[in-house]
């Protein structure tokens, strides 16, 4: 829905600016005249985005977002009215790139919209289960206890992505200080020995020949070889960026036994953590369901989600919609399905994702210990041997010259 900046003669004589988001320029003069405002000027802002390619920059990020809800919930307990709390802060330095999207929140409350719908103009910021929660406070009068709950769920899960990148920066880095090594070796070192190799003909191995000529193609084409390794780079960093290829990616790694097990366990943990914050806030389990299909959309297909909400829907059972699906590991299915027949799907929720969130912990931690010293030991083998075929060629060469 488009944003619109407006100047506007209040009946004092004073001229007021803000911007509001409607779907059209005349509903934002009807609200200003339903404030009892002159309409002066109504411009439609542009969105500053990336080029065609989808590139975004200057993008609030999801710290600044759940800074952001922290902030507005501590000021609603304080007693704060909704858009006098927005007005603060939008001047507020710690939420960085939202204050502009906070001050248009409050205008679109200014001018009769709920938090809800304002918030569900900047989908890119507030997700459909953001936007749920909102509603459900704002009807229920409890939008200050939703926004501290939804705060600690949004800060516990960034905790959570954080433990999956914290944990893969040493594997990663060592393969790259590995890749580093290699390139050194082929561009720097093994062009001295391969000349004097070809200039005595000395013998050289298979695997040595095929690592000379691979030396000889990096030399010659260094250039062609940097571009296209950086527009691999840049393809891929947008690819990732793109729900469906993370989708694709996160089932395909499933496979793999190891990483098969962490994502299975990020999977869970993520579903119930969100199942537990939606039902205790009050939102109803078919609703509920329907909008953790978009947010489990990336960790796997939403298809399987969607499914298993529309079971729910037609009176169907959590547990056993779910494992007709294959989403979830069987003892959380055990432990919803206990938490549906007692009445505590809420707490037991909860408590399961607690439960696997300590389990991916523990994944990490073994993968962690076990990729990089394998990326050590491939690195050693492999360097290890050409220096051996380099040795023998080079006794092959004395003994031509002796």
């Amino acid at each position: 829905m488009p944003s619109y900046r407006y100047r506007a003669l209040t009946q004092s004589g004073e001229i007021v600016v803000g911007s509001l988001v409607a779907p059209s320029r005349g509903e934002v003069e009807r609200r200003i005249s339903y404030l009892q405002l002159l309409p002066i000027e109504t411009v439609e802002e542009r969105e500053r985005t990336g080029a065609a390619s989808g590139f975004a920059f200057g993008t609030p990020s999801a710290s600044e977002v759940t800074t952001f809800t922290r902030d507005l919930a501590l000021l609603l307990k304080a007693g704060a009215r909704l858009d006098d709390a927005l007005d603060l802060l939008s001047s507020d330095s710690d939420i960085g790139r939202l204050r502009p999207v906070v001050a248009r929140l409050r205008a679109a409350i200014l001018a009769g919209e709920s938090f809800a719908d304002a918030a569900a103009a900047q989908p890119r910021l507030f997700s459909p289960m953001y936007v749920a929660l909102m509603r459900v406070g704002e009807a229920s009068g409890t939008l200050d206890q939703v926004l501290t709950a939804l705060a600690g769920e949004r800060e516990r899960s960034e905790a959570t992505r954080r433990k999956l990148t914290d944990a893969m920066q040493y594997p990663a880095f060592v393969f790259l200080a590995a890749i580093g090594v290699m390139l050194f070796f082929l561009v720097a070192v093994l062009p001295n020995f391969s000349a004097v190799l070809r200039d005595f003909g000395g013998r050289a191995d298979t695997a040595l020949g095929f690592f000379m000529t691979l030396s000889d193609l990096l030399r010659a084409n260094a250039a062609a070889i940097s571009l296209g390794c950086a527009a691999l780079i840049a393809a891929g960093w947008w690819l990732l960026r793109q729900p469906a290829i993370r989708a694709g990616l996160a089932n395909a790694l499933a496979l793999t036994p190891g990483i098969g097990s962490i994502l299975m366990f990020y999977r869970t943990s993520l579903f119930c953590r969100n199942l537990g914050l939606l039902l205790g806030c009050g939102v109803n389990l078919s609703a509920g369901l329907r909008i953790l299909a978009d947010v489990m959309a990336v960790t796997s297909s939403r298809a399987p989600w969607s499914a298993a909400a529309d079971r729910v829907r037609h009176g169907g059972k959590l547990s056993q919609a779910l494992s007709a699906e294959n989403v979830l590991p069987p003892m959380a299915l055990r432990m919803l399905r206990l938490g549906e027949e007692t009445g505590q799907l809420p707490t037991l929720s909860t408590r399961i994702a607690e439960f696997y969130e300590a389990k991916l912990q523990r994944g990490l931690d073994r993968v962690v210990g076990i990729v990089g010293p394998a990326a050590i030991l491939l690195i050693s083998v492999v360097v290890g041997g050409l220096i051996v075929s380099i040795m023998t060629a080079l006794l092959s060469v004395t003994q031509l010259v002796g």
